[in-house]
């Protein structure tokens, strides 16, 4: 039994991969391994004592709340009910009961996407590991093929399993786009308004997208500052998303840790300048002083100086 268990897992894991926020995830999502079939189990009659009874109590709970869900839910929470529906009938042997007790609550259409949904799940992800495009497709293209195997594989009920992946594709879209407003600004006032245009006409999906909290917000608008904007704007940008979005605490982190980067980055530039200029002068050492040196003296000879630079350099 553990077997068909891991298969429905495999399967809902793969659906919750799918759910892509960048482009290198979707072109992970070309790659995907297909899942086999899980098959169909019937129910094997067993005497019934009470404490087989007693350990039903919590399941027939379950059950309950996942009715609610099969009957109502859509997009993950809908795909979270079904999997667990059939993680847990294969898991209790009992998935012809449960899916007669299914048929008598749930409306045609959705004991339908109940009963064929293991089936669905493995055809997605098989054709999603067969799918052939270029790791250097756009991502208009790549997010165009992953919504034609869901159609092809789910038919009307895409819509209903992929609501949230779908309206996150469209906003990748948008701010990919070269042509949006916020892409062509060329200061921080401008940009500034255009940002938060676009989070109030995301409004809710903002949730879905994982950019309802302050930070997220702050480092996704760092994200999106066009390439073109002018270093003073960027500085004034970088200053007015800090007070906005982030705590004087975070605004304090980020700080210290830019003086850091830039410690560091100037450290190597000052440790690649000094090797220069000591390469230089041995060269110009080998070419005269120590010309008479053999080639196995200069290499100790030139080793010893190149350790002592580091040794100098690195000290506190």
């Amino acid at each position: 039994m553990r077997a068909p268990l891991i298969l429905v897992s495999v399967a809902f894991i793969g659906s919750v991969y799918l759910f892509i926020t960048n482009e290198n995830e979707l072109n992970s999502v070309e790659n995907e391994q297909a899942i086999p079939k899980a098959p169909h189990l019937t129910a094997q009659p067993t005497a019934t004592t009470s404490s087989q009874v007693k350990d039903k109590a919590p399941v027939n709970k379950v059950i309950s709340e996942q009715e609610t869900l099969l009957q109502q839910a859509e997009g993950q929470v809908l795909m979270t009910a079904l999997t667990s529906f059939w993680q847990q009938c294969l898991q209790q042997r009992t998935c012809d009961e449960m899916l007669a007790q299914q048929q008598l609550i749930l409306d045609e259409h959705r004991y339908q996407l109940l009963v064929h949904f293991p089936e669905h799940q493995q055809e997605e992800q098989r054709l999603m590991g067969e799918s052939l495009i270029s790791q250097d497709a756009t991502l208009a293209d790549k997010i165009a093929n992953v919504n034609t195997i869901r159609e092809q594989v789910w038919g009307d009920d895409a819509k209903l399993l992929f609501a949230e992946q779908d309206a996150y594709y469209n906003y990748r879209l948008s701010i990919a786009d070269p042509n949006n407003l916020l892409s062509q600004t060329q200061n921080s006032d401008d940009f500034m308004h255009q940002y938060s245009v676009m989070l109030a006409e995301w409004g809710d999906d903002l949730a879905t997208f994982g950019l309802d909290s302050d930070n997220a917000k702050y480092e996704e608008a760092v994200k999106l500052i066009p390439p073109s904007m002018p270093e003073n704007e960027v500085a004034r940008i970088m200053e007015q998303l800090a007070k906005q979005y982030l705590t004087a605490n975070t605004q304090q982190a980020i700080a210290s840790r830019a003086e850091q980067v830039d410690k560091q980055h100037q450290d190597v530039s000052d440790y690649q300048q000094g090797l220069n200029e000591l390469e230089a002068i041995l060269a110009n050492e080998r070419a005269t002083s120590k010309q008479a040196l053999s080639d196995e003296e200069w290499q100790v000879y030139k080793a010893d100086r190149l350790y002592q630079y580091r040794l100098g350099f690195f000290s506190p």
